[in-house]
């Protein structure tokens, strides 16, 4: 009975390696197709990305200066006494 369990350890083992293998062989074929066909897709939406990247970098740049700006405004007045009473907290 042992022996029985073994060898259906072992076949269980050695299938699921051979579909793995198997596995890997498809996707590696599947990447190599891939990597022909969407290419020029991909430098495409890379690009994009990118312009993006800059944009918001830029938008996050600003939004910090005036940011920056605002509240240096309100240092400015707070030490000359012009306080508002909804800038205070």
């Amino acid at each position: 009975m042992p022996l029985l369990k073994s060898l259906k350890h072992r076949l269980f083992t050695l299938l699921a390696t051979l579909m793995f293998i198997g596995c890997l062989h498809s996707a590696s074929l599947d990447e190599s197709r891939m990597s022909r066909t969407l290419q020029p897709s991909l430098s495409a939406l890379s690009s994009s990305m990118q312009d993006l990247r800059e944009v918001l970098s830029r938008c996050a740049g600003e939004g910090k200066e005036e940011r920056l700006c605002d509240s240096s405004l309100r240092v400015e007045a707070r030490g000359s006494g012009d306080d508002e009473p909804e800038d205070r907290r």
